[in-house]
């Protein structure tokens, strides 16, 4: 840890964060063991702090996920006004909003607060017209971090209507929270933890419990963020090339081929005869070259294949000697997106590299001290493997805990390289090496609870269960 806090201390903290890494941060709180209906209640109490004196009509526009689920919290610390469903009961998403919508259907019993449930924006023009006529308050609670792209409705109706009559009545204050609802024009935006890239006009930012060290864990979050897609053509989730072995070492560069697959469409091998003969699965595209090394008489031929492919793993196996030093040298200047490990974090010219953002370096602690850069200049990101893994760019740092003492063992590393390079063709760099130390990790955590002792190729197996686990 102590090379973490170094590092971490000459990386600038982020002032504002892109939706998608507040995501992380609030999957990775509850990881760290801060509940999700705790951080609920926490942002309804913060938005209530900014309103609660307001004296007019209230009403909360709420939609079915965690954002909605703050508009609830809001509505009972109010204890009055219209909250305002876009969709049904049944649709709400999280189990931290259904609980808090159940306390408000029990509170609206007494008649202070109201609550509907709508499919389209008509069937609350009285609302609208409520809203054309002296001061309102409007709370937007409809859609959070998660929104991508245009709205859908009844979403789309209800902003249009609530921007008209805003510029219709001056007495209409309407605040969002965390963020505003598509193009709404809020007057403030009560946001929480930190300020979102997204946020526009007036924003006060509210500290509602999560811990810093939110930002700095590799958790649920992580995998639940990447992009997969699943049952549709071939190449779809991207192709890998391994490009590795020798005439010592054949299994390294099957064991990363087998481990991209689990989330890859395609993965091919390059390889001298010697390994290609060891390759006994057909699912795996093979392309063979004579010879006991990889060189530079092969590199050619390599580069016409590495056309096909979106990433290349390079470096499993591979060897070290003069003749593939060359070889890697000359390879890998030419390369845009590449996990280097193994032999071929040896093999590399610091002297004369670029450190390229599309490039992941994979070491343990030996091959790490290979490895010479400057922080600053550091685009490239490295996941440094050990008891608690490292993964660093010159922007970004985390620590991975998942994982156990017999992830040591000669082969996972590779399943490693391979994994991060599978994710690598349709997520970036750093959430790939993030997100692949995290599921090697716990697919070694789910196996130790089962049996004492296991290999690499049950660790290889398990991956799509961490997958299944976190909804990927």
């Amino acid at each position: 840890m102590e090379l973490f806090f170094k590092l971490k201390g000459k990386i600038k903290e982020k002032e504002v964060l892109e939706p998608w890494e507040m995501n992380i941060i609030d999957e990775n709180a509850e990881y760290l063991g801060v509940k999700r209906i705790q951080l609920m209640e926490n942002a309804g109490r913060a938005v209530y702090e900014e309103v609660k004196d307001f004296d007019g009509k209230v009403f909360i526009f709420c939609g079915t996920g965690n954002n909605g689920g703050d508009g609830f919290v809001v509505a009972r610390f109010l204890g009055r006004g219209e909250v305002i469903l876009l969709g049904k009961e049944s649709e709400i998403k999280s189990y931290e909003a259904r609980e808090n919508y159940k306390i408000l259907k029990n509170l609206s019993l007494f008649g202070s607060i109201k609550v509907r449930e709508i499919k389209s924006a008509k069937e609350i023009e009285d609302v609208f017209q409520a809203l054309r006529e002296g001061k309102s308050l409007v709370i937007d609670a409809m859609l959070g971090t998660g929104q991508r792209g245009k709205l859908k409705e009844p979403y789309k109706s209800v902003v249009e209507e609530l921007n008209k009559i805003k510029r219709e009545n001056k007495e209409l204050y309407i605040v969002s929270v965390d963020v505003q609802t598509g193009n709404l024009e809020s007057d403030l935006t009560v946001t929480f933890h930190k300020r979102k890239s997204i946020n526009k006009g007036k924003v006060v930012v509210k500290d509602i419990g999560i811990p810093k060290e939110a930002e700095y864990i590799v958790g649920y979050g992580d995998v639940r963020a990447l992009k997969l897609v699943r049952g549709e053509h071939k190449g779809k989730n991207g192709k890998v090339l391994i490009v590795g072995g020798s005439k010592d070492y054949y299994g390294a560069p099957i064991l990363a081929g087998l481990s991209a697959l689990k989330v890859s469409d395609l993965v091919g091998i390059f390889s001298v005869d010697h390994v290609i003969r060891k390759v006994n699965y057909p699912e795996l595209i093979t392309y063979s070259v004579e010879g006991n090394y990889l060189c530079l008489k092969h590199l050619d031929y390599l580069l016409e294949v590495v056309k096909k492919y979106d990433v290349v793993v390079l470096g499993n196996g591979l060897g070290v000697n003069e003749e593939t030093k060359e070889f890697v040298n000359s390879l890998i200047e030419k390369l845009n997106k590449v996990v280097i490990d193994a032999d071929a974090i040896k093999l590399i010219d610091y002297e004369n590299f670029k450190f390229k953002e599309g490039y992941v370096f994979t070491p343990h602690k030996k091959e790490f001290e290979y490895i010479k850069f400057e922080l600053d200049e550091l685009k490239s990101t490295i996941l440094l493997k050990g008891k608690i893994d490292i993964i660093f760019n010159n922007e970004s740092i985390k620590i991975n805990k998942t994982g156990n003492v017999f992830l040591t063992k000669g082969g996972t590393g590779d399943i490693l390289a391979g994994l991060v390079g599978g994710l690598l063709t349709k997520n970036s760099p750093f959430l790939s090496a993030s997100a692949g130390a995290f599921i090697v990790g716990y697919a070694g955590d789910l196996l130790l609870k089962e049996r004492s002792i296991y290999t690499p190729m049950e660790v290889i197996e398990k991956i799509p269960e961490v997958f299944k686990i976190f909804g990927v």
